[in-house]
């Protein structure tokens, strides 16, 4: 019951970010969840021994924002670079054990790679094409990753019985991925009808399928994170859902696979 009424408050305001004529509602949106994310990430990171820059990760992170909202490839590959400098410079001055240098300073540039970079391209879609479209690709990409993650919990929960992958996530089950891939190829069936008429019905399995197989590995690479670091969930934020990691997880990779599709899709 937390899961639906926690969707049920946040969906309105969600669905209005998307389809609002300004693009800052939705770049606010990916703003509070790369800052929330990388939090969470670093977190984790912390509950193994890895201790990140946190100061300079959300600096990058939202520098990073930043250059996609300008989309300005440069200026993203330079924050990164200079994010690494500064995190071994400032361990000249801070370090207390010279054999964690190296780790602690891979895992702050991590987390803004896994978070801040790849949610990053959410914007990139929002800036690169007109308004209306953009509502369009980015519902349909929502719908898809959104059925299949419901589909799955749902039907994992009831009828799941042969584990997919028990030392990563052994709540995981076979008949519950079965069911995610249909209920992605559903809502792609249906998106196809009320976002994109046009689109080809081959695109629209296609996109279903590997935004589907790409979100489930996320799935299971943010599990190996908390397993990792022995938590069941990465955050307590959502009631129901978890952490932002947690709802993000099938999102994080896909955003650069959704804005791919859709420059090619529009060109």
């Amino acid at each position: 019951m937390k899961r639906v009424l926690t969707a049920l408050v946040l969906l309105p305001f969600f669905i209005f970010a998307l389809w609002a004529s300004s693009p800052y509602y939705l770049i606010a949106w990916v703003v509070a969840g790369t800052v929330l994310g990388l939090r969470e990430f670093y977190a984790l990171a912390e509950r193994v021994g890895c201790r990140a820059d946190r100061g300079l990760g959300y600096a990058t992170a939202l520098a990073i924002l930043f250059a996609f909202h300008q989309q300005n490839a440069f200026l993203i590959v330079g924050s990164l670079l200079l994010l690494l400098a500064l995190t071994l410079a400032l361990s000249l001055f801070t370090v207390e054990r010279f054999e964690t240098v190296l780790t602690e300073s891979a895992v702050t540039v991590a987390g803004v790679l896994y978070v801040a970079v790849t949610l990053g391209f959410l914007i990139l879609v929002r800036m690169s094409v007109d308004a209306p479209t953009a509502a369009r690709v980015l519902s349909l990409f929502f719908l898809v990753i959104f059925a299949g993650d419901t589909a799955a919990y749902y039907v994992g929960r009831a009828l799941g019985r042969r584990r997919l992958a028990p030392r990563v996530s052994p709540g995981k089950t076979i008949e519950g991925t079965i069911a995610s891939a249909l209920g992605s190829v559903a809502a792609a069936l249906g998106g196809k009808w009320w976002f994109f008429r046009d689109l080809p019905l081959g695109h629209a399995l296609v996109l279903a399928l590997v935004l589907n197989v790409v979100g489930q590995v996320g799935d299971l690479i943010e599990s190996m994170l908390k397993r990792g670091a022995n938590v069941k969930d990465a955050g307590q934020l959502l009631p129901g859902h978890g952490g932002i990691l947690d709802r993000a997880d099938s999102i994080l990779f896909n955003a650069p696979i959704i804005y791919i599709y859709s420059r090619l899709l529009l060109s």
